[in-house]
């Protein structure tokens, strides 16, 4: 499913614009899945704008391309999804290799971790990164955030809805490579791939960033209406939602996803959301169905979130300015990690009962769990001011 673009993206360079004082960095990536260019598009119109009327602004933005190869033929990727290639080994290993026997989507994140660093290293002030998504389902906006308390407040200028905790279950994505080096990042979901409004969105998006980081200030047409465009694009949706569970899928498991089915829709514990080759295909828990499939290339079924009440997002923001997490190492079935000082170590067979939901209220995230036991790592820079680049 998708479309491809009238005219390829041939640059991995969308667009720069700089102002004459130094200010944040902006820094997004589109089309990383190719079956997605409306932030593509979307940031085009950015920067006809900026630079056909030369606003007052502070910093940079930058925008780049993440798979041309895949975004040339409008689909999701040619062998391998280039968002799940981020963790820290490989990404090094790329680097520092030669281009000779690289496969499609190698060649592209090779390419693309060079326009990453080179616009990192010209950085003159903080830096926020966005990444830019279409869904295969009808979907309103939203944006998906690893929950630290300057990202969570970066991310509420935008008046989308959040979606935490999909961090967690998406290893390798271009995001979490942002996350743990402790930048503010925010993945954004403008709506279904196919959609003009999903254009549109990106674009809003765009010129909110802009504002809420300090690059423009708030007397550019352009930039004017687009927060409240975007509040009025998302206005039926609760503040934040937390995904609890993850269909994955394998391409022998023929799986199907149910038609009609949107994001953020409501299901009960055992209606069929889907069919694969052992039958249909139940929802194990009662929620709202969140990135069904609707996509030929892909290995994640859907997603089951829960809405997150306000209050439970002011309470963590309390503790964690009070570091109670000092304080979980007390608990039953509770010790530090023997080699890493920020994360802990959980007995799920002594401590039972509500201990990812303590964890997530004190900024960490869940790592790995074996043979009865779970880490969990503290978020990079849960505390500090926005970050910039070592």
């Amino acid at each position: 499913m998708g479309r491809a673009r009238a005219a390829p993206q041939q640059a991995r360079l969308i667009g720069k614009y700089s102002g004459d004082q130094p200010g944040p960095l902006v820094l997004f990536v589109a089309g990383i899945h190719g079956n997605e260019p409306s932030g593509v598009d979307a940031l085009e119109r950015v920067f006809a704008d900026l630079h056909a009327s030369q606003p007052a602004f502070r910093g940079d933005v930058v925008g780049l391309a993440g798979n041309l190869s895949a975004l040339a033929k409008g689909q999701r990727f040619i062998e391998k999804d280039l968002n799940r290639q981020w963790d820290e080994d490989r990404v090094f290993r790329l680097r520092d290799s030669g281009p000779e026997g690289l496969t499609a989507e190698d060649a592209e994140q090779a390419e693309l971790i060079v326009a990453l660093e080179d616009a990192l290293r010209s950085a003159r002030g903080d830096v926020f990164f966005l990444d830019l998504h279409t869904t295969s389902a009808v979907s309103a906006p939203f944006l998906t955030i690893s929950d630290t308390l300057r990202t969570r407040e970066f991310a509420l200028s935008f008046s989308l809805p959040l979606v935490l905790g999909l961090e967690e279950r998406l290893h390798g994505a271009l995001l979490e490579f942002f996350y743990a080096r402790g930048f503010v990042a925010l993945g954004v979901e403008s709506g279904q791939h196919d959609d003009p409004a999903s254009v549109d969105r990106h674009e809003w998006v765009a010129w909110t960033a802009l504002r809420a980081a300090g690059n423009l200030d708030g007397t550019f047409e352009p930039a004017e209406a687009a927060h409240e465009r975007l509040g009025a694009a998302a206005a039926d949706m609760k503040l934040a939602y937390e995904v609890l569970h993850r269909h994955g899928i394998e391409p022998e498991d023929r799986f199907a996803m149910e038609d009609g089915f949107h994001n953020f829709q409501r299901v009960s514990a055992g209606d069929v959301v889907g069919h694969d080759r052992s039958g249909p295909v139940r929802a194990p828990i009662t929620g709202r169905v969140f990135l069904p499939l609707y996509q030929k290339q892909g290995d994640d079924g859907f997603f089951i979130a829960r809405e997150v009440r306000p209050v439970w997002l002011r309470l963590s923001a309390v503790l964690r300015r009070l570091r109670v997490d000092r304080l979980v190492a007390r608990l039953p079935g509770v010790e530090r990690h023997p080699t890493d000082p920020h994360s802990y170590v959980v007995n799920r067979r002594v401590a039972r009962w509500m201990v990812t939901e303590l964890f997530h209220l004190l900024g960490f995230r869940r790592e790995s769990g074996v043979d009865g036991e779970t880490v969990f790592r503290r978020r990079k820079s849960t505390l500090a001011g926005p970050s910039r680049p070592e």
